[in-house]
């Protein structure tokens, strides 16, 4: 299950689920990794998956971060030959 979709069956706040991480993270972190722009700590990852008694699994979290094509501008390494 993805992260927004947990937060919204259990109508919770990106801000109160940040807070229930530790360390905490803000609302825009969260929001982030929802949107795939920034990656998942494997820390956090497992603590999700604790807060969310393993609805978001850490594959999901894994699954959350997209690559851009800025990324593959910045990394020549991932553009395939």
């Amino acid at each position: 299950m993805q992260l927004e979709q947990w937060l919204k069956k259990e109508s919770k706040s990106q801000v109160d689920f940040g807070l229930s991480l530790n360390p905490s993270v803000s609302q825009g972190q969260v929001s982030q990794w929802i949107k795939g722009i920034t990656r998942i700590t494997l820390e956090y990852a497992l603590q999700i998956d604790q807060v969310t008694l393993g609805a978001v699994s850490p594959q999901d979290c894994a699954d959350m971060y997209k690559l851009t094509n800025d990324d593959a501008v910045k990394s020549p390494a991932l553009i395939p030959t």
